[in-house]
This record gives structure tokens, sequence and C-alpha cells, in this order.
């Protein structure tokens, strides 16, 4: 057992190590120079212990707070915090940002293993770990509290606001005593199902909700107008994903500037200039107030792909992975950015292809070829600004 556990564990390696050959004048340009030079030291017998130099790991963590860097995201399933790689958050390749517990198992009762896993992938690695709730009606997932007992399709002020903010709050401090490093609102009205599911139907109950929610998380975390609410963590990350950009679509008065990604379910491809059209739409009203530019929100958007429909062959992945926004015609011509980041619904799936190895490394067949795509194309674009 000890032998396979080592061999696991060797072939989790980052996939920015595997090109750096490829891209060293690239890198050159950018503050990860110095740790993508540092080789990875195999070897290690303790197996609570890394396999790798702490200066690696260091030089790893600081690169994962580049400005701008784009990100690399899963929703995580299967996670056991076991020594499976598939199974464990610290099998998943380096360079991974930010991984979301997504699974079916209770949220915040996290067993031992998972709570050790986590925290090494968080201290060591630099992944940002976020819990992803559907939260479609006021109260799901946290402690009962006698301030949710409203009519559940309520739209008056009176009643609502203080159920929401509370229930916000209680997301925060669930959080927070968990571990986690932010939230991710799994936003489906339309496709979703479920009439009843108010706190995505109602337009007054989501609207509040985003509003209540940007008082803990994201970059409206740290505002001054609290009211009577208690400071919040800071940099604890704000994610909505679903029906962004398409279908039930985001209403243009949440205060979605203090979103940090919008995180949409392009699965299967197709058009993503029409997906992010879509959400600078809605974004329309903060555009003009000048509180966000076209491309600070194009820069916050994340395409993924459903791995578990499209892990055979991919999906889309790859031509997310590199993608460039620039439409050539309508109203955002003349945009010309790289998109926030690509992820996966489900890499369990992707973890053992049979394919042979990608740079090295057979588990994650078409993740690893994503974080490739897109640090490439992100370190080709910062030397050609440079020049």
């Amino acid at each position: 057992m000890k032998q396979k556990v080592l061999k696991e564990q060797k072939t989790v390696t980052t996939v920015l190590a595997a090109f750096v050959g490829a891209l060293a004048t690239i890198v050159a340009f950018t503050a990860c120079d110095e740790w993508t030079k540092v080789e990875p030291k195999f070897g290690e017998t303790n197996l609570n212990g890394t396999i790798k130099s702490a200066e690696y790991y260091a030089s790893l963590r600081e690169w994962k707070k580049t400005p701008g860097l784009p990100q690399t995201f899963v929703w995580f399933d299967s996670w056991s915090g076991g020594l499976s790689g598939d199974a464990s958050l610290s099998g998943l390749p380096d360079s991974l940002t930010i991984a979301s517990n997504w699974g079916g198992h209770p949220k915040f009762e996290l067993t031992d293993a998972r709570k050790a896993d986590m925290k090494y992938v968080q201290e060591v690695k630099g992944v940002k770990v976020v819990v992803t709730l559907f939260s479609a009606n006021i109260g799901d997932d946290v402690p009962y509290e006698e301030v949710y007992n409203i009519p559940p399709n309520s739209s008056d002020s009176a009643r609502i606001a203080p159920a929401i903010r509370r229930y916000a709050e209680s997301i925060y401090e669930q959080v927070v005593a968990s571990g986690y490093d932010g939230f991710d609102w799994d936003y489906e009205p339309m496709g979703g199902g479920g009439s009843g599911n108010y706190l995505w139907r109602n337009k007054a109950q989501r609207t509040l909700f985003v509003k209540e929610l940007s008082y803990w998380f994201g970059k409206g975390s740290q505002r001054t107008d609290r009211g009577d609410r208690k400071p919040a963590k800071p940099g604890l990350l704000f994610l909505i994903d679903g029906e962004i950009g398409l279908m039930g679509r985001m209403d243009k008065e949440w205060p979605s500037y203090c979103v940090d990604y919008f995180v949409l379910q392009a699965y299967g491809g197709g058009n993503f200039d029409w997906r992010i059209n879509g959400v600078i739409e809605d974004m329309s009203k903060w555009i003009e107030e000048g509180k966000i530019t076209k491309e600070e929100i194009v820069g916050r958007i994340i395409l993924t792909e459903n791995f578990e429909s499209f892990a055979s062959t991919g999906g889309g992945v790859l031509d997310m992975s590199k993608y460039v926004y620039n439409p050539q015609t309508g109203d955002n011509k003349g945009i010309d950015r790289q998109i926030g980041g690509f992820g996966i619904y489900r890499p369990a799936f992707d973890y053992n292809q049979g394919k042979g190895d990608y740079n090295g490394s057979p588990e994650y067949y078409y993740l690893r070829q994503g974080i490739t795509n897109l640090y490439q194309t992100y370190y080709e674009r910062q030397k050609a600004k440079s020049e």
C-alpha cells in the first residue's frame, strides 16, 4: 500500500513545472520565474510529510497571489480526504487555485480526514477551498432559527429582511467555522426544478440575499456601511454559478460588482461570446455607474465543463481553457481580454482516463491540458504586452 501511495503522490506534479522549459522566456517577465525553476524533490518516505521542497511550495503559494492570475477551478466530488488521488484535494494538480466542496455529504460537518486534507492544500499548496450551496430557500443547510419561519414566498421587506440577513450571516459563520475560504451560490431558478425554490425565484428575496452575502464575502465584504453587522473576515471569496448570462439571469439590481467570480456552466461548449455578453448585459447598471468595467467583468468569468457527461472526450474544456474574449462586432467590440479562468464539474471522472501520460502525469488528463492552455495563453499575452 505504501508503494502504491508513493507512486500516486509522485505523479501529482504541477503542470507548470512540466512546461516551464517551453515557457522559459515567457516566465522571465513574470513574478513566478523563481518558483518554476525549483525542481520537485521526490523520494519522501514519510506519508504525513510533503514530497517537494519547502521552497517549491512557498513559491507556489506566492505565485497564486499574482494579481490578475487566471483561476483553475473544480467542483470536487467523491471527497473523502483519503489517500486515493481522486478522493482527496491533495491529489489535484498543484497549479489548481480554487476547489469547491460540491458533493452530497454534509457541507459543514467535515470528517477529520476531510479537515486535514483541506488544511493541507490551503496551507501548503495555496488552494482556496470554497463550499457550494444551492440555498434555494431561506435556512437551507444551516441550523434552524425561529427568524426563518416566514411565509416562504413573501416579498414583504419587513418580513424577509431579518430572515435573509440572518441566513446570510449564518452561512458566513458556518463557512468560517468549517475553515473554508469562501462561498459559491449555485443559482438555478429556471433549470434547477422546484417551484418552491423561492430564494431563487422570488426577485425580492434573491436580490436581498446577494446584497446580504456581499457584506460577508467578496470584494464588498470590508465595506464601511455595515450597520450593526460585526466585522467580516477579510479575503473570503464570493462566487455565483448556474444561470449566469442565460436563462434565469442575474437581476440588474444585484450588487454583482462585489462578486469575485461568475462561474458559467458552459456545458458542452457553445458560443462563449454569447454567454459573456449576457453577463455584461446583466451588469450594465454598474458599468454605467462606473463601479466596474466590461474588461473587469470578463476577467471575473470562469467557464466550466461537465465531466459527468464529457469526461471521455474533454467536451469543450480545452477550448475554454485557451479562450480569449475578443468580439469583432456588437456593443462589446474592441475588448481583448482573457477570461478569469476555466473549470470542471466532477473532476474525479478525469482522474483515471487511461489515455496515457500528459506531461508526465496520467492523472487528470484533460484538467492538466487545460491548465497548460490557460497559463500558456496568460504568459504569452503578458510577454506581448511587455514588448
